[in-house]
């Protein structure tokens, strides 16, 4: 092995790959999403129920049975002026992306809940349970 192929080989494994960090990066916008998610419905009158949990790489938001029937049905809270449109515009696509699985949901007499975990092996994302 000539001194150019090990001084590129080397250069290779310490630069992280596009993936890792495309990988990093959602992973990190995703929990941001969950946790203003959880904001915005705890400062909410009507998400008085809404409990948000986080901690440890971990986030969950809870919604109870009225919320799951009110996301179900398209009603969210809006988000504060002033936002980034991009945060407006994933808001957004959230509610309408979980809207028929929240009616789903709320038929059973279930509650919902939003899970992120910055460990991609654990439970992520969007999840009923009875409540």
């Amino acid at each position: 092995m000539t001194t150019t192929q090990a001084l590129a080989t080397t250069e290779q494994s310490q630069t992280p790959t596009m993936w890792a960090t495309l990988v990093k990066r959602l992973t990190l916008a995703t929990i941001a999403v969950a946790v203003l998610l959880g904001a915005t419905l705890a400062a909410t009158g009507t998400a008085s129920a809404a409990t948000t949990r986080c901690g440890d790489g971990r986030c969950a938001v809870y919604l109870s049975k009225q919320e799951t029937r009110d996301l179900g049905n398209g009603r969210a809270p809006k988000l504060p002026g002033g936002l980034p449109w991009q945060i407006n515009v994933s808001y957004t696509a959230l509610v309408k992306g979980h809207q028929f699985f929240a009616r789903q949901y709320a038929n059973r007499g279930m509650c919902s809940a939003f899970l992120m975990s910055v460990r991609p092996w654990e439970n992520q994302g969007y999840t009923g349970y009875r409540c």
